[in-house]
Parts: C-alpha cells; sequence; structure tokens
C-alpha cells in the first residue's frame, strides 16, 4: 500500500532505519505485528503458510509501500501471515505503541490509517475474486500490464505460488505467451 504524506513525514520523523536481507522475516504467523515499514528500497511479500508448511504469497510490496500485517497491528491479535524479504530493503520503521498513540491524538492519521486497512481489503478482495473467476494465465496478462517492472523483482517460484500454479507451469504460461506475442508483431 503506498505511503501518504502525513504518514510518511511520521516515518521521516520518528521512524528508525533499518537494512534487512533477502528472505529476512519481519514477522512471523502467530506473532502480533510490533512494526510498521515504509520501503524505501527492496521487495517485501505476504505470505500465508498451510499445515503441511507450503506458502502462498497474497500481497507485494515495492519501493514507496507501507507494509505490515494491518489487522494484527491495529487489534493487537496474532497474525496469520508472515511478512518476508523478497529482496535486501532499506526500511523506515515505526514500533506500534508509537503508531497507536499518534492515532489516538490525530484524526487525519486515523482516517489515512483506515484508508489504507481498506485498501488492503479490497486487494484481498480482488485477489480472491480473480482467483476463482479468472485462470491463471489471465491473472499473470493483468500483472504484466499493471506491474511489469516489479515481475520481474519476484522469483518465478513465489510468483508461482502467487497464481496457484507450480513453477513449471508458470513457465509454461510465460512461454506460450512469448511465443503468441511474436506470432502477432511478425503479422
Amino acid at each position: 500500500m503506498q505511503s501518504n504524506s502525513v504518514l510518511e513525514g511520521y516515518f521521516l520523523e520518528l521512524g528508525k532505519d533499518l537494512h534487512v536481507d533477502a528472505n529476512q522475516s519481519l514477522l512471523r504467523a502467530g506473532a502480533v505485528a510490533k512494526h510498521i515499514y515504509l520501503i524505501q528500497v527492496g521487495a517485501v511479500r505476504l505470505c500465508a503458510r498451510n499445515a503441511q508448511g507450503a506458502e502462498t504469497s497474497v500481497q507485494f510490496f515495492f519501493e514507496g509501500d507501507m507494509v505490515s500485517s494491518l489487522e494484527s497491528m491495529v487489534s493487537g491479535c496474532p497474525s496469520g501471515l508472515d511478512l518476508i524479504a523478497i529482496e535486501a530493503c532499506d526500511l523506515r520503521v515505526i514500533d506500534r505503541d508509537t503508531l497507536l498513540a499518534l492515532l489516538r491524538s490525530n484524526p487525519l492519521l486515523q482516517s489515512q490509517l483506515l484508508a489504507l486497512t481498506q485498501q488492503r481489503l479490497i486487494d484481498y478482495i480482488h485477489l480472491y475474486t480473480s482467483a476463482i473467476s479468472e485462470t491463471p494465465t489471465q491473472r499473470y496478462q493483468a500483472m504484466l500490464v499493471t506491474h511489469k517492472d516489479q515481475l520481474a523483482r519476484i522469483p518465478l517460484h513465489i510468483l508461482a505460488s502467487y497464481l496457484g500454479v507450480t513453477p513449471v507451469h508458470l513457465s509454461r504460461i510465460r512461454r506460450t505467451l512469448k511465443k503468441a506475442s511474436q506470432l502477432s508483431q511478425s503479422d
């Protein structure tokens, strides 16, 4: 979710710099989210694990995005999701207690956090409905239109889990789309 000017100002004023390496966990499922992050450089994913431990990525975040398990942070309940760096990241971080204190005294910040939470809900609804109503190929094509530059930064196996296919199937989808594109360009 994109940061906004008021929140970004708080990140710059009160936040602390944090560097994390690729594959480092920022939040484990079962823990309460105690931090909110502004990504300055890098990429992060939010993912769920099934009973067998297999991961499914549910959302990706890049430069300028603010990320946390907002549901956990706001409610104080344990998160059902893991938050993991895809790439090495430079972040600004604000702790939960500081953010909640700011929220109590700043109605504008409250409305902006509500808007961010609503956007997260919209993203989840879109993910759910597209998983039901579209094929993995259609979902991949939509991502090519809306997030082409970012797709190159997501490892193939992680992108495949997001689309609900195996990495081999995703390779086939990409190969088929590439051939179709080459054929249409030669016409």
